[in-house]
């Protein structure tokens, strides 16, 4: 701590001690480089350190101190973890020089809001008062839609959203203004037949228009409220160098009030199908599907000010709520999940930790970390697809009930009101998704071996990171047909015409049908919210990027190519029929049962892991006429590379399991051999492909041995004349420990001697008994077994005393090809490893010798882990 002084105010302070002196003296070339700070009146400064007395210096911790330090001794791993958190938090904060430029730029666009001027009152379907440098941010389908519009002043404009709550977080700094559209411009019975959302748009569009004349404004935008199309906003930001460090987002709102919140009732229905369709039907009113959807779409712009006052009384009880919603912020946009139609956004984070605080499910006093880890504790525990929560304590008569929420919505979590489902179109997936994420997340938290903060909060976590398969379905105007093919037409009126919205459920509910056990998560990407300039039409639904879908796979049943049924006289089986079409047939199982069942295609393994792509662009094609051509299926992208064999393409598994097969029956010849000076004690294979990382795995391969003479010197195949080179057998290397003996020579070429003899009796015994051809050499045993080269490496385990200790050292000698590489030898070798140490001179040119092969052999041994072993 530094204290700041004037030389003239304080001139005691410029007498140092003859230790300041001396320290003075060692900073000033330092010091010289340095200019010298400047007091108000032009006089220099000096910083001199802060003289504390005895008592100061050991002063006991305060109670605060002592909560930091225990809160940091319980909650967290580490005390680094604290720091992170608090250096984090510092990070995402806004700055006060940020806070002043973004009041600055809300008080000069309220100004010009107030200053819009009137227009005359036309129909909502005549855009004539409309400059064609502007254009209306909705699409208006259909087009004919009843009503008056005029432009007026807007009643009110206030701040609403994180902003002034304090949960604003960087990099995307957004401000949010409530513009009340004034209440003679609506009317009550605007909210059928989407005449609110039109003059809500016309509304916006009027705005901008004023706006484009002001040199105050940067660029202006279009764009949607989470990807939906019935809540256009308006974006703004500020001109000059600050245009890309904030936007405020501008909000068409009714005034408070205006419309009765019965009206939107998820059970009513405020969207006529004769004026949808324009084909005249005789339904009464009471026989309209409802509209849900619709419903919470424009009862959501009637409660923006009583939810801030909401959030505003109970952050005001709890000293870190804004670092919480903060935390839950950054661990949310890690994910991908706060931006886009159906996401778990900033705005439902804050409802989530009130409604922990309210319930007293957390407590106030809780810090950030806390209420991160109990949030996250809550959404892995509870299943809202299943059991909805409330906010409201004291619902009114006309609020529906959660059951009444339940069957409208796939996911529910009511406002304060009681009135309006705040997750109105989150599908179940996206929710499993966040609730697989937050269990995740919460193990993270509790092994103090893993870096949670770095891997929860630091690291980006896409679909494509976190899901086994990806595919996508491309050309979006086809769902269309997809409406029709499954007779979508009532939810194509609740969701206005977005055919994409609409038809996603089901498709997700098919998949998830379809694809049963072999997956643990289903996942799909949130549709971005568009943005486009306001001199441009509204882009088209099929204009936005294609919709991706992500499967978390359960190996045990995902390469499955059978999908077994109910037995055919079961009531189920109509559905299981129903479900997939002409692949269904009746089977007959070996435990004599007769079933429903669907077989697929899939041979080879590598064929098998992409059964889940054909279960996905058979039920696309069947249910929702969508063709092959519109599925982008992501999987096995690289198997060509690696694929061998033309009638059965494989990529390695099966011929690396022919290979451990072999293996393992030619082990358990070797331990029921007899007749050997020493038994083994141990077989290991010490190939890449007996523990399945071959790229390549050998093959079996039969020799024509018309293409070969025979050469009786050296016992080798020579290939004829005029016929081709035979292909090359890779060795499989294999190695042999035998029990240990003290009975062993000193001499190095004696033991090289009995090694050899070891190879010879060893392949003695193997054609004797198995009739297997074998190749003895000094260093290892070649080893032909039904097509296959074992190359057989037998290590002895001598134990020469030398003074009063006792070694034992295995060494290896390393594999060559003799003559014969004509075929691919499995390696058996029998590796002669001994040790002698002696401090003799006699010793010194053995013991080097062996501590060579020894290190030879722990290269090799712990290089690549040696599977598939077995020991006595």
């Amino acid at each position: 701590m530094k204290k700041k002084l004037t030389v003239a105010e304080d001139p005691a302070e410029m007498v140092p001690t003859d230790s300041t002196n001396e320290k003075q003296d060692e900073e000033a070339p330092l010091k010289a480089k340095r200019s010298k700070p400047e007091g108000a009146d032009g006089e220099e400064v000096v910083y001199q350190p802060v003289k504390l007395s005895r008592s100061d210096l050991y002063r006991p911790p305060t109670a605060e101190e002592l909560n930091q330090l225990k809160e940091a001794e319980s909650l967290f791993h580490c005390s680094l973890l604290k720091m992170k958190m608090e250096e984090l938090l510092k990070e995402v904060a806004l700055r006060e020089r940020r806070k002043q430029q973004i009041d600055s730029f809300i008080q000069t666009i309220t100004k010009l809001l107030q200053a819009v001027p009137d227009s005359p009152e036309v129909e909502v379907s005549d855009l004539s008062w409309l400059s064609g440098a502007v254009k209306i941010p909705f699409l208006l389908v259909p087009k004919t839609s009843k009503g008056k519009f005029h432009m007026a002043p807007p009643a009110s404009v206030d701040l609403i959203g994180s902003y002034p709550l304090g949960t604003c977080i960087k990099p995307r700094v957004m401000a949010d203004l409530a513009v009340t559209i004034p209440a003679d411009i609506l009317h009550p019975k605007d909210v059928i037949n989407q005449r609110y959302p039109r003059k809500r748009a016309l509304y916006l569009a009027g705005l901008a228009q004023y706006l484009t004349s002001s040199s105050d404004i940067g660029t202006m935008r279009y764009s949607c409220l989470h990807g939906n199309r019935l809540r256009p906003v308006l974006l703004l930001t500020p001109p000059g160098k600050d245009s890309s460090s904030f936007t405020v987002r501008v909000h068409a709102c009714p005034p408070p009030g205006f419309f009765k919140p019965s009206r939107f009732h998820p059970q009513r229905n405020n969207i006529r199908t004769e004026w949808y369709t324009g084909l005249q039907t005789s339904q009464s009113e009471s026989s309209e599907p409802p509209t849900p959807h619709y419903n919470s779409s424009v009862l959501g712009d009637l409660l923006p000010r009583a939810h801030l006052q909401f959030l505003s009384a109970v952050s005001s009880q709890c000293s870190a709520f804004a670092d919480g919603v903060a935390l839950l912020k950054v661990w949310l946009r890690q994910r991908e999940l706060d931006q886009g139609a159906g996401c778990f956004n900033g705005f439902l984070a804050s409802m989530l930790l009130a409604y922990l605080l309210t319930t007293h499910r957390i407590s106030n006093t809780m810090t950030a970390y806390q209420l991160l880890r109990n949030s996250l504790n809550f959404l892995a525990s509870t299943d809202l697809t299943v059991n909805g929560i409330s906010l409201a304590k004291d619902p009114d008569s006309t609020a529906p009930s959660l059951a009444e929420f339940h069957s409208a919505f796939q996911v529910v979590f009511v406002d304060p009101s009681g009135h309006l489902n705040m997750c109105a179109d989150m599908t179940a997936c996206t929710y499993k998704q966040l609730q697989h994420e937050a269990s995740v997340s919460i193990q993270f938290w509790d092994n103090p071996t893993v870096d949670g903060f770095h891997a929860l909060l630091m690291t980006p976590k896409p679909m494509i990171r976190t899901s086994d398969h990806v595919f996508q379905l491309c050309d979006l105007v086809k769902l269309q047909f997809s409406c029709k093919k499954l007779n979508l037409l009532s939810e194509l009126m609740d969701h206005s015409g977005n055919y994409v919205q609409t038809v996603l459920p089901f498709i997700l509910s098919l998949l998830q049908q379809g694809l049963g056990q072999r997956i643990c998560l289903l996942t799909h990407s949130l549709s971005p919210d568009p943005e486009w300039s306001v001199e441009s039409e509204a882009p088209k639904y099929k204009a936005q990027p294609p919709l991706s879908f992500g499967l978390l796979l359960r190996p045990e049943l995902a390469a499955s190519v059978l999908e077994r049924g109910p037995p055919a006289d079961s009531p189920k089986a109509a559905e299981f029929r129903q479900l997939w079409g002409f692949r269904s047939e009746l089977r007959r199982f070996q435990d004599g049962a007769i079933t429903e069942a669907v077989l697929w295609d899939g041979k080879s393994t590598c064929q098998k892991r992409l059964v889940p792509r054909q279960i996905i662009t058979h039920l696309l094609q069947l249910h929702a006429a969508l063709p092959d051509s519109c599925v982008r299926y992501v999987a096995a992208m690289v198997d060509d590379v690696i694929q061998i064999g033309n009638e059965v393409p494989s990529t390695g598994e099966e011929e690396s399991l022919l290979v451990v097969q072999s293996y393992d029956d030619l082990s358990r010849k070797l331990w029921r051999l007899e007749g050997l000076p020493l038994s083994i004690t141990s077989v290991q294979g010490a190939h890449p492909a007996l523990r399945y990382t071959q790229v390549f795995p050998p093959q079996p391969l039969k020799l024509d041995y018309s293409f070969f003479d025979r050469e009786k010197t050296q016992r080798s195949l020579v290939p004829k004349d005029g016929k081709p080179c035979p292909a090359y057998i890779t060795p499989i290397t294999v190695i042999c420990h035998m029990e240990g003996s003290g009975k062993w020579p000193h001499d190095r070429l004696a033991i090289r001697h009995i090694r050899t003899a070891f190879h010879i009796k060893l392949g003695e015994l193997l054609k004797k008994h198995h009739n297997y051809t074998c190749r003895p050499s000094p260093t290892h045993l070649d080893v032909w077994k039904t097509c296959w080269w074992h190359h057989s490496f037998c290590s002895l385990h001598p134990s020469l005393p030398l003074g009063n200790k006792e070694f034992c050292f295995l060494g290896i000698c390393p594999p060559h090809l003799s003559q014969s590489n004509c075929f691919l030898f499995f390696y058996f070798s029998f590796v002669t490893s001994f040790c002698s140490f002696s401090r003799s001179c006699e010793k010194k040119s053995l013991c080097s010798s062996v501590l060579l092969r020894w290190a030879s052999f722990v290269s090799f041994t712990f290089s690549p882990p040696l599977t598939g072993g077995t020991t006595r």
